[in-house]
């Protein structure tokens, strides 16, 4: 029947969506990309709506995509929700609990905190949505689409925001770069050199051009790349400096960081449209107590 909704196709699209690229999709889902492809060939099928359009640098939702794609993320969460209150009336109890949140936080501060959280609710469900910009994380949960938000704190926001610290950025540069290993390194000292930059849609993109710009000059990029991790491994290469999150620096690239004089600080908070669910509280609280790589200047504040 045209138009029925696979919510299985339609969570594969939606990563699809996210990444751009059926590669990172795949690798993200653990599933072989031409099994991916055939599921969102299938989608788009019954649909009778081509939802993404090929490039040569990967993939992007078409007009027609975007409308459904916030469509298909209110459909999984109605049913996960509605999974939850099933549970919860059989006796079950569990629940459900859905972080939305920017992909470096994801990776590096995230991990630690599910780890030391999920031994004592094993009966709720944890989802986890990451995006890689600040305003589409905000647009989502302006939409109600998770019960938290884990990002940069938003510029306007009317429900409830906690603050949980802030992440330091350090500079990674190669191992011969006399300033290797330093700290109490000016910004500016690497005004006259290359640069591995993020892509410009990349969140952290926007964040580095505007500490350079700070510090009275503007990064000459020689690559771009859409991953922290890749970021500073191309640094460390000799390719030219790279801002990482301080968290996000390998063990093995320990030597190659610069820790800054006066290093950029992104802050973090944990936000919601209405009041914290029970669930979302007590993560909240095991995030802003545990030691999962922010500076915490002051404490956390509920405000």
């Amino acid at each position: 029947m045209r138009g029925w909704l696979n919510l299985r196709q339609a969570a594969y699209f939606i990563v699809v969506a996210e990444e751009e690229s059926f590669t990172r999709a795949a690798a993200r889902l653990h599933i072989a990309q031409p099994s991916l492809s055939q599921q969102i060939r299938a989608l788009e099928r019954q649909l009778d709506v081509v939802l993404l359009e090929r490039t040569s640098r990967g993939v992007r939702p078409t007009a027609a995509g975007r409308v459904f794609l916030d469509g298909a993320r209110s459909a999984l969460a109605a049913a996960e929700g509605a999974v939850a209150r099933a549970r919860a009336t059989a006796g079950h109890g569990g629940g459900a609990l859905h972080v939305a949140t920017v992909t470096s936080l994801a990776t590096w501060v995230l991990p630690r905190a599910v780890a030391r959280w999920r031994p004592g609710h094993p009966d709720i469900t944890l989802r986890i949505t990451e995006f890689p910009d600040r305003r589409t994380l905000e647009a989502f949960m302006a939409g109600g689409e998770a019960d938290v938000g884990i990002g940069p704190r938003p510029a306007t926001w009317s429900g409830p925001v906690r603050g949980l610290g802030h992440e330091r950025f350090v500079v990674v540069v190669p191992a011969a770069d006399p300033r290797a290993g330093r700290a109490g390194i000016e910004l500016q000292a690497f005004a006259d050199q290359d640069w591995v930059l993020y892509a410009p849609d990349h969140g952290l993109s926007e964040l580095v051009r505007e500490a350079c710009a700070a510090a009275g000059f503007t990064p000459r990029g020689v690559v771009e790349t859409r991953q922290v991790d890749a970021a500073a491994r191309l640094a460390a290469a000799g390719l030219g400096a790279a801002l990482v999150p301080e968290p996000a620096v390998p063990n093995d690239l320990a030597a190659n960081r610069v820790d800054l004089a006066a290093p950029p600080l992104r802050e973090v908070v944990a936000y919601a449209r209405a009041a914290f669910t029970p669930a979302a509280f007590g993560f909240v609280d095991l995030l802003a107590a545990l030691d999962v790589g922010l500076t915490r200047p002051g404490g956390a504040v509920l405000t």
